[in-house]
């Protein structure tokens, strides 16, 4: 017997700030159109190339979702690394996450604005913007998790010619621009993580990353935890046999879910 999946709506809304049309996904618990609640919510990024249905046409994620209580949303981030970028014109996919997908995600949704009930994560790009949003707003997440995140985006200069790099650098010097600057240093991930106020480290949410064994991001996975645990930001990382595709996400998702749902307040 197959087991039931989440229902899933689609929502259009019409962005100023990236002057254009865009969508989300929101994935909806078991029971959701029959409580007045608030649920938790995890707000799940996708990668380079992707799109906000990435999720759900990849992966069995509206299969498992039906047995956590929270609510998903999916984010359209398009190949903007979740940045503001003076580089290109209507480029803003971190403004318009926190100022635009957010609020409307809140005053769609029976979801609950506290801190203890908001998560964020992604995979590749979307880990990286994940990590990215919970150093930005340590008070409005208490959970962000990544799978083989491309924490190394605001580093990847034109005469890096690494075949893992090739299909990175043109969405990376579009955005972050061909020479170091503002932009790179504002959203380059190490530093953001380094500079981070050693008295403000308790006021971060936990961070959870894994990278697959065969994936060629894992050292910069490697490199972003030994730089954790020299900071003592509380995080887990782990290393699974994978590379860096679907097949990989679809298993690994479900610990994602599950690890959301061990630090909600449900």
């Amino acid at each position: 017997m197959e087991k039931e999946e989440s229902k899933t709506e689609i929502v259009r809304l019409d962005s100023k700030l990236l002057w254009k049309e865009v969508f989300y996904c929101a994935i909806l618990p078991k029971g959701y159109a029959n409580s007045d609640r608030k649920f938790p919510v995890l707000y799940l990024l996708h990668g380079l190339f992707g799109r906000f249905d990435n999720w759900i046409t990849n992966t069995k994620i509206t299969e498992y979702a039906r047995d956590f209580p929270f609510l998903i949303i999916c984010p359209e981030g398009g190949d903007g690394w979740y940045t503001d970028s003076p580089n290109l014109q209507k480029h803003f996919y971190e403004s318009y996450i926190f100022q635009e997908l957010i609020p409307d995600a809140e005053r769609r949704f029976n979801v609950s604005r506290k801190r203890e009930s908001r998560a964020i994560a992604g995979l590749s790009m979307g880990g990286y913007g994940a990590f990215k949003f919970a150093f930005r707003r340590p008070e409005m997440f208490c959970f962000a998790a990544s799978m083989s995140g491309a924490f190394h985006a605001a580093a990847v200069f034109d005469e890096m010619e690494s075949e893992a790099l090739t299909e990175l650098k043109p969405s990376v010097l579009g955005v972050f621009g061909k020479e170091a600057g503002k932009v790179r240093a504002d959203n380059d991930l190490f530093q953001i993580a380094e500079i981070f106020p050693a008295e403000r480290i308790r006021k971060l949410p936990f961070f959870y990353f894994e990278c697959g064994v065969a994936d060629s991001f894992l050292p910069t996975n490697i490199r972003l935890a030994e730089l954790f645990r020299r900071r003592r930001i509380p995080h887990e990382f782990r290393q699974f046999d994978g590379g860096h595709d679907w097949n990989y996400w679809d298993q690994r998702v479900k610990n994602v879910l599950q690890l959301s749902a061990s630090k909600f307040q449900l």
